[in-house]
């Protein structure tokens, strides 16, 4: 912690979830509490007074609470390693403590917890295994696009933000960054026109604690779910995830893999046929190439914005 004394604390965060190696327990779901607490120098706040330069709790609380309720693990270990994972962006040091009280045990009890405590230095040595880089990612890296839109704010301040927000983070490395794009609104909402870009980026990470980090950072940024295809301060979509055994295949309540609209949006493959020419989509009607793909979308409205 190179002596650091200052805290941030948030402690006794009740959040539902559905967390358990029981059926019964992912189906029903039962209140966790998680304390959570940040090692980071609060000095640049404390002598600006303005909560810009401090870390937000109320922003805190609400990561935390969706990664709780967004996912679906059977261990609370998992569950902390994933909001600790979290925490990582914005401190140097975390100590995470996921409390089960109404863990199914037979004998009377007060309480069942895991803590974790992560820096980022542990981080980054771990998830670097030995023996080097193989075909651009270390052993047991994941390779993931990822599809990045705002139209609410300052959109492209918010992109940047989002993208050194995701690349800061010890497990996760941005590879390539795609153009922005100017899109109109998908969905038939009125709303503004989006920025979007694409990612390409390594991670150790599961697809689902990938995804729950970037969730953490659309709340972080203001993001809200009330409408569908509504406006969004900032969207941080999961399209595909590759590991060395092949691409990932997933349907849950939570995330589908390859996502299963892609192929539908031009907005998602403009970015991704700049980083990969070469990649090929799932439709209806088996893989295509991403450029014949895009070709038969090009009645949708989409403009690449040049580089300053």
């Amino acid at each position: 912690m190179s002596g650091q004394r200052d805290r941030i604390e948030l402690r006794g965060l009740t959040v539902r979830g559905n967390h358990g190696v029981f059926d019964f327990e992912k189906r029903e779901g039962q209140d966790f509490v998680i304390d959570v607490t940040l090692h980071t120098s609060v000095s640049r706040a404390a002598a600006s007074d303005d909560i810009v330069d401090t870390i937000h709790y109320g922003e805190l609380a609400e990561d935390v609470a969706h990664i709780v309720e967004d996912n679906t693990f059977d261990l609370i270990e998992t569950l902390g390693s994933t909001i600790a994972d979290h925490c990582l962006t914005l401190a140097e040091y975390v100590e995470v403590v996921v409390h089960k009280p109404g863990a199914p045990i037979e004998r009377s009890f007060n309480d069942v917890s895991v803590t974790v405590n992560r820096s980022r230095n542990d981080a980054e040595v771990s998830a670097t295994p030995p023996g080097g880089v193989v075909g651009g990612t270390a052993p047991g890296e994941h390779e993931a696009y990822l599809n990045l839109g705002a139209n609410l704010g300052d959109a492209a301040d918010t992109l940047d933000q989002a993208v050194a927000a995701l690349d800061r983070h010890p497990k996760i490395t941005v590879q390539r960054q795609s153009s922005l794009y100017r899109t109109a609104p998908w969905g038939g909402v009125e709303q503004n026109d989006f920025l979007n870009l694409g990612l390409i980026v390594t991670t150790s990470l599961p697809a689902a604690e990938l995804l729950a980090v970037a969730q953490g950072i659309e709340v972080a940024c203001g993001r809200t779910r009330e409408l569908q295809w509504g406006p969004r301060t900032l969207d941080i979509d999961l399209i595909r995830f590759v590991t060395d055994n092949g691409e990932v295949v997933l349907d849950t309540e939570a995330l589908t893999l390859p996502h299963p609209r892609a192929h539908e949006r031009a907005f998602v493959l403009a970015p991704w046929a700049e980083l990969d020419e070469n990649v090929e989509i799932l439709t209806p009607t088996g893989p295509q190439p991403i450029a014949a793909v895009l070709a038969e979308l090009g009645d949708q409205e989409i403009t690449r914005i040049p580089a300053p």
